[in-house]
């Protein structure tokens, strides 16, 4: 119950009987309230000090300053050295919803509301509260939730106050740490607004600040090195529900360095993986006929590649056959042109000691049979009016699966289920995924399930299906969204055959670190190389390339070292059996990833998260105090 008095002193008292506590919630008013000319607004400014006094409960103060149509909430806590406030967030409404006021907010520690008027319906409303945990860890975390009607924009910005960010995006130049991926405002959905396959929304910063967004906010983001923008509106390619109301939510946790926030975060928000995915995939190289052969595959040319690896005494986890296997895309089935006998084929692979997977996607183009059958069946994703179920991808024209409808599920799963049988398939690489291959693109088609999950639900249900075809766990995904649960390989983006930041070598470092970051470590760097597109590898590259993935999790070649010449082929040997032999320590960080949620590479700060240079660099990553 909160008492509010006519008086430049009032007393908030709130009792929590589960944790048997009182909190006092002790309020000065630093300068009375008083009324800003400015189309009569009134602006209040208050200064509140807070005294929680259960066993773990720390002092923490709040400032608030409210205007018709803003708030601004800072918050101090036992962490906020220095004057130095924890959070300074500035909240803005498109426009003006009334005078604010405090708000009865009995099991909250900040309440307020925005009257109409003399309307005593709230037009908007901002609610902070502390969320406990069963952790020893001294990091405390509040929820904020900000509420406006639907046809508002609600905006919270966060400075960074000279942090360095870390988290969010994945993006083809992917800066570290990540205030430099600079961005406008853009939907944070997949393969939407410059962003690749992974949007999570968590951030952490280097003060020990951590940003979480819960799954049901229409989410837009904006950053640049000063600041971090979360904005809700209901706007393409998000879609109206029936409430009448905009809602903006994210949790705000403090702790003393990076490290220990971060492993908080990841126990409380972000889930652990229930398993290791398989074992030979981090000890020994895949072999993929992309890079090197492109779409221009048959049954000579990928007997010809294996032949090749096992005489130049290369080990594998397994060979994959890449694009353009099938008869059209979405058949699942092989093309017999090119592929006259694919039995005899993988039996071939086999007795040369490779496992073979094969590449697939949610697609199935207009030419093929099966598109037919799934458009009869309403087994296809529609846009928003359900008008159409077509879209455009690279490989051309088609429907895409919908995999919130489990009936499109069960018969786009069992397809490659029986082709696994038929043909001794040992895995499948999974392409595609992104929310933005939905139909009508911006505006994302309907789905099934909750519209506040749209569209990226699609991406989260697409991750979940694959992940359960086969209880092998060698399956890859290139996206991936709140799915940190799942025991499954996600692999970088192509990166192209260059040197730099602007996906080339340097990306891959600075992208398993970031990726680690958000949830992801059981990672597939891009092939030993790069794809090739423009450019053939040089020597140099290729080597260098294959230098700066011995240590990650999984190696993956398709331009082999026998492409230039012996003394390559003796350096690749060299790391990858140096790879292999490493790849015990990899595997028990795979293991300590599922038990606590410790990141496999870690950046350099994590050894000392008060070092000033180590906070900043992006060529190096860690694998703990050791590497034994």
């Amino acid at each position: 119950m909160t008492k509010k008095i006519t008086s430049d002193k009032f007393i908030l008292v709130k009792s929590d009987e589960d944790q048997n506590q009182n909190l006092h919630f002790w309020t000065y008013v630093s300068f009375l309230a008083c009324t800003v000319i400015t189309f009569g607004a009134l602006l209040t400014v208050s200064e509140v000090q807070i005294w929680l006094t259960g066993p773990r409960t720390p002092q923490v103060t709040f400032r608030l300053l409210a205007t018709r149509s803003s708030a601004s909430v800072l918050l101090w806590s036992p962490h906020s050295g220095n004057g130095k406030p924890l959070s300074e967030i500035d909240i803005t409404f498109s426009e003006e919803l009334g005078n604010p006021t405090v708000c009865d907010g009995k099991e909250l520690d900040l309440c307020v509301k925005w009257l109409k008027d003399k309307d005593k319906t709230a037009r908007g409303l901002l609610q902070v509260n502390a969320i406990s945990s069963e952790d020893q860890d001294a990091v405390y975390c509040r929820m904020h939730v900000i509420i406006g009607p639907d046809d508002t924009q609600i905006d919270a910005c966060i400075p960074l106050q000279g942090d360095q960010l870390y988290g969010g995006p994945i993006t083809s130049t992917q800066y570290w740490p990540s205030q430099n991926n600079t961005r406008c405002e853009s939907p944070y959905v997949t393969g939407l607004g410059g962003n690749e396959g992974i949007v999570e929304p968590y951030w952490l910063t280097s003060s020990g600040n951590a940003i979480f967004v819960p799954p049901d906010v229409s989410l837009f983001v904006s950053q640049n090195e000063t600041h971090l923008c979360l904005t809700s509106k209901i706007q393409e390619p998000y879609l109206p529900d029936h409430s009448g109301t905009v809602t903006l939510k994210y949790i705000l946790c403090s702790g003393s360095n990076p490290v220990i926030t971060h492993l908080h975060t990841t126990r409380n928000f972000i889930p652990l993986p229930r398993d290791i995915p398989d074992e030979r995939m981090f000890q020994h190289p895949i072999w993929s006929t992309w890079a090197q052969y492109k779409k221009v595959i048959n049954t000579f040319i990928i007997n010809d590649f294996a032949k090749q690896i096992v005489y130049y005494g290369f080990n594998n986890s397994q060979l994959e056959i890449d694009d353009n296997w099938e008869f059209c895309y979405g058949a699942a089935e092989f093309f017999n042109k090119t592929f006259d006998d694919p039995k005899s084929l993988i039996e071939s692979l086999k007795r040369k000691g490779f496992r073979v997977t094969l590449w697939t996607h949610p697609f199935i183009n207009i030419d093929c049979p099966a598109h037919t059958i799934a458009t009869k069946n309403q087994y296809l994703a529609t846009n928003a009016d359900m008008t159409r179920t077509l879209t455009v991808w690279w490989d051309g024209i088609g429907g895409v699966i919908n995999f919130t409808n489990p009936d499109a599920v069960s018969w786009w799963k069992g397809r490659l289920q029986n082709l696994s049988r038929m043909y001794d398939i040992d895995a499948f690489k999974f392409d595609a995924g992104e929310a933005a291959y939905l139909p009508g693109a911006p505006e994302i088609g309907k789905l099934a399930g909750s519209i506040r999950l749209q569209p990226n639900i699609f991406t989260t249900e697409y991750v979940k299906t694959v992940a359960s075809i086969s209880d092998l766990k060698l399956a890859e995904v290139r996206v991936i969204h709140r799915n940190q649960g799942e025991p499954i390989f996600v692999r970088m983006s192509d990166k192209s055959s260059i040197w730099s930041i602007e996906n080339g070598l340097k990306a891959i470092v600075t992208t398993l670190l970031a990726m680690n970051m958000v949830g992801y470590s059981f990672i597939i760097p891009d092939m030993v190389g790069g794809n090739g597109y423009v450019n053939i590898p040089t020597k140099e590259l290729f080597i260098r390339w294959l230098q700066a993935n011995t240590f990650m999790p999984t190696i993956q070649f398709s331009y082999t070292p026998w492409d230039f010449d012996e003394e390559t082929v003796q350096i690749a040997k060299k790391f990858t059996t140096l790879h292999f032999q490493f790849s015990d320590k990899i595997l028990k960080l795979a293991k300590k990833k599922v038990a606590d949620g410790t990141p496999i590479n870690l950046p350099l700060w994590w050894l000392d998260p008060s070092d000033e240079e180590a906070l900043t660099i992006d060529s190096g990553k860690s694998h703990g105090q050791s590497l034994s």
